[in-house]
C-alpha cells in the first residue's frame, strides 16, 4: 500500500506541475480550476514538491514487513524512474515539443513513456518483488 500511495502522490505532483503556466498552462483539470489558478503558481510548485518528498518519506517509513535493503532498493528505483532518465526526461521533451508541427508518433511515445509509464513500471516492478 505505501508504494501505491507514493505513486499516487507523485502522479498528482506531475499533474500539478504539468498544468503550470511554464508547462502546459492549463486552467482546468477534470472540469475544475487547476491548483495554480486556485492557490497561485508559487504554492502550486511547492505543493508538487511537498507531494514528491512526502511520497519518498511515506514509502520509506510506512513500508512494514519488508527488509530495509529492499526498501532502499525500491527508493533507488523510484528515484531513477522520476529522475533524469524517467519523468524529468519526458517533461523536457514535452516542453521542447511545444509549438512544433512535425512531432511524430515516436516522439509522442517517448514523452508518454517517460512521463507516465516509467512511474507505473516502477510500481509494477515493486509489486512483483513483494
Amino acid at each position: 500500500m505505501p508504494a501505491a500511495c507514493a505513486v499516487k502522490m507523485i502522479h498528482t505532483m506531475l499533474l500539478i506541475h504539468d498544468d503550470l503556466p511554464c508547462m502546459d498552462n492549463d486552467d482546468l483539470r477534470r472540469g475544475k480550476p487547476t491548483n495554480h489558478k486556485v492557490f497561485g503558481e508559487d504554492v502550486a510548485v511547492l505543493a508538487g514538491e511537498a507531494l514528491l518528498s512526502f511520497a519518498v518519506e511515506h514509502l520509506a517509513l510506512s513500508t512494514v514487513g519488508i527488509e530495509p535493503s529492499r526498501i532502499v532498493r525500491a527508493l533507488e528505483e523510484l528515484a531513477r524512474s522520476i529522475g533524469l532518465e524517467g519523468l524529468v526526461a519526458g517533461f523536457v521533451m514535452d516542453i521542447h515539443s511545444e509549438g512544433l508541427s512535425d512531432v511524430g508518433l515516436e516522439h509522442l511515445e517517448y514523452i508518454h513513456l517517460h512521463k507516465i509509464v516509467a512511474l507505473l513500471e516502477w510500481k509494477k516492478k515493486i509489486k512483483r518483488k513483494a
